[in-house]
């Protein structure tokens, strides 16, 4: 049975608690022996005071040293490791030598990484990660990591980016996704942590050994050892011998969290790009060259459970490699492989995608737009689930071929030059602004007035240059838009980034219908201040509690399900229409009722009531929901929306950045209208043929930029 983005993430849970659990043991284990050792050390040697009773088995008081201080040692060095990487993904691909890739680089294949990154990532609806080249390293791999899907990156090395073609980068880099997708980035960061301090207990023995030589413990011991230097060195060798003991069960545990999870990443990798040779060729390519996948960094070995594949010198034995061996990785997703490492020349293959591949489109008809890949949806029925809900929950975590295209059609759209911009922190900062930079004439001069205050004149005039060029792209991409400038936000200096956050606020305040902030300028505002520079807003990961359940937050239910409700309702024209009112009351009541205790006690806020501050100050508390907790909300969500039978884009906008800072990361959803419709209208809701999915025979699919 497939298991869903929510299962999988439970899973990742429950493998970092056992993880959590067998380190744990580890470290008694060690604790216990370094005992044992000064127990012999200081007994049988006859470290006591004159005439005191021999040291029984138990010793309460050095049994208290001891495991206090290997537990300052071991429990220091994981902190100081884990506090190390605490900025997330960057911060690990920093510490493994990585140098974070030029927006403006002129290097082709730094560029054709960048653009398979940025597809990859629009078409499974999570924040692009940074992206880094280990300029250093002569093998063959790569890597993804990070905390949450908002501080992840990727990289990889130089020996890579050389010899991938495009096919084969894009292979990998599925492969790396799916880790992003599937919960593992955050286990392995922190098994990271933990591996560290272990590793330090043989560190701390090297150096008490050599210590006590240098110092003259060594002559000490040989004449009687009467100031205790026998001792000392003895527990220094059992530092040593027990902390290479501790790394090895600690390798037995990283090589038993890897192995399977690597053998998923390369099914996955085959489903996501439905073309196994890209993965295959680049298995090949690794067993073809001379320096494999080794990497030289002196952290490579704390950190082999993040690669692609087997980043150090070949195990001791099978248990303790973190990765399957490259044959069976091989032959996995080429059954027919003929054991040979040489790579066939390469041939020109069609995107898979164009209906000329022969391969139907994993489209359903009935879609809620999407891209193409994007599960079909349900036929909704009275009482049973919602076309859009099921597509909603069905699709979180997803990534299909048909995504991966429409992203990479979406993104060929956009001028080059203007995307090389969008990655720059200034350039960001402007194709931010223009996207909420309003078209009514006296709003717009009161715009520019307030961007030029606080941050200057050029940015004001980079965000009129940029808006007509991300308008000319479509309604549906100014999400993927938005997404595409947010990591080079988090590069800004700290007072500019804290300045566009107030800005924003300032504009979409001036802008509020009502006293309820438009769809897409919420969703802009939240996802912006996620990704602004370190000390700007709060750490996300001290609001991320992830055991919340939905009982205890139905009040912040019930804030943006206010939101969802006055959305779909029809009050463009002005606040006070009572039959907006109505559809207003009972799309919130469908919401509620799949609430816990079918939503009791919570009632439809008035219009003015669902305002950025309340709105966001609900979503906040809401990221420390469980799993369970935020499906049923999205649930909740969705059948909001379609309650009156009918979606537009600014509704499907919504529900995505809702569930993007759940980090619940949903393919993006495209609203295919008939040709008499109006941009105001509203198209019926999916399900009825009326919302399509796109697709490259609809479209001319166009090539990938670079």
């Amino acid at each position: 049975m497939a298991v869903d983005f929510f299962e999988a993430q439970d899973q990742a849970k429950s493998l970092s608690r056992k993880l959590v659990l067998l380190y744990g043991l580890a470290v008694a284990g060690l604790v216990l022996g370094v005992y044992l050792v000064a127990l012999v050390a200081f007994g049988v040697t006859g470290v006591q005071e004159p005439g005191a009773q021999p040291m029984g088995l138990f010793n309460p008081g050095l049994f208290v040293v001891v495991a206090l201080g290997m537990g300052v040692l071991i429990g220091g060095g994981a902190s100081f490791r884990t506090a190390q990487l605490r900025k997330g993904g960057a911060a690990v691909a920093e510490l493994l030598g990585g140098r974070r890739v030029d927006p403006g680089s002129t290097d082709p294949k730094e560029q054709m990484l960048l653009n398979v990154v940025e597809e990859m990532a629009i078409a499974s609806g999570v924040p692009v990660p940074e992206v880094f080249v280990m300029d250093r390293e002569s093998g063959i791999n790569a890597f993804a990591a990070g905390h949450t899907l908002n501080d992840a990156a990727v990289a990889v090395t130089r020996g890579a980016l050389d010899a991938f073609t495009r096919d084969e980068l894009q292979g990998v880099m599925a492969h790396e996704f799916s880790h992003i997708l599937n919960g593992d980035m955050r286990l392995n960061v922190r098994l990271m942590g933990l591996l560290f301090g272990i590793l330090l207990l043989t560190v701390v023995g090297r150096g008490i050994v050599r210590g006590s030589f240098y110092s003259g413990a060594g002559r000490g011991r040989r004449s009687g050892g009467k100031e205790g230097g026998g001792q000392i060195v003895l527990i220094g060798f059992a530092l040593v011998v027990l902390g290479y003991l501790g790394v090895l069960a600690g390798r037995l545990i990283q090589a038993a969290v890897s192995r399977q999870r690597e053998f998923l990443a390369d099914a996955a990798a085959v489903q996501f790009t439905r073309n196994p040779d890209g993965i295959a060729n680049a298995l090949k390519r690794i067993g073809g060259a001379d320096d494999g996948s080794r990497l030289d960094d002196h952290h490579a070995e704390e950190a082999s459970h993040l690669f692609f594949a087997r980043g150090t010198r070949k195990a001791v034995s099978g248990l303790t490699s973190t990765h399957p061996p490259l044959a069976e990785r091989i032959r996995r997703v080429e059954p027919d492989w003929d054991g040979n490492f040489e790579i066939p020349p390469a041939r020109r293959r069609r995107a898979p995608s164009r209906r000329g591949s022969g391969e139907p489109s994993r489209s359903g008809p009935g879609m809620p737009g999407g891209f193409p890949g994007m599960p079909g949806m349900p036929g909704g029925t009275a009482g049973g689930m919602g076309v859009l809900m099921g597509t909603i929950l069905a699709s979180a975590g997803t990534l299909g071929a048909g995504q991966v295209e429409e992203a990479r059609r979406l993104l060929s759209a956009i001028p080059d030059a203007t995307r090389t911009r969008l990655r720059t922190p200034e350039g960001a900062m402007e194709g931010v602004l223009a996207l909420v930079l309003p078209s009514e004439p006296d709003a717009r001069k009161r715009a520019m007035a307030a961007i030029t205050r606080r941050l200057g004149e050029r940015p004001a005039r980079g965000a009129v240059e940029l808006q007509p060029l991300l308008a000319g792209v479509g309604a549906e991409a100014r999400l993927p838009l938005l997404e595409l400038a947010l990591p080079a936000l988090r590069s800004l200096p700290r007072e500019r980034g804290a300045a566009l956050r107030d800005l924003i606020a300032e504009l979409l305040g001036d802008e509020a219908h009502g006293g309820r902030v438009r769809p897409f300028g919420f969703a802009l505002y939240h996802l912006v201040r996620r990704n602004l520079p370190p000390g700007v807003e709060p750490d996300p990961a001290s609001r991320r509690g992830g055991s919340t359940p939905l009982s205890r937050l139905l009040p912040e239910s019930g804030v943006l399900l206010s939101l969802l409700a006055w959305s779909g309702a029809g009050t463009e024209s002005g606040r006070g229409d009572p039959e907006a009112a109505r559809r207003a009351e009972a799309a919130f009541r469908v919401g509620a009722a799949r609430l816990p205790g079918e939503g009791k006690g919570l009632r439809l806020l008035p219009e003015g009531g669902t305002g950025l501050e309340a709105v966001d100050g609900a979503l906040s508390r809401l990221e420390g929901a469980a799993n369970s907790a935020r499906r049923e909300f999205l649930a909740a969500a969705a059948a909001v929306v379609e309650a009156d039978g009918r979606i537009d884009q600014a509704e499907a906008e919504l529900l995505r950045a809702v569930a993007e800072a759940l980090e619940v990361p949903i393919p993006p959803i495209r609203i295919e209208r008939h040709g008499g419709e109006q941009p105001g209208e509203n198209p019926a809701l999916p399900g009825r043929d009326d919302v399509k999915a796109s697709t490259d025979d609809e479209e001319g699919g166009a090539g990938p930029n670079g």
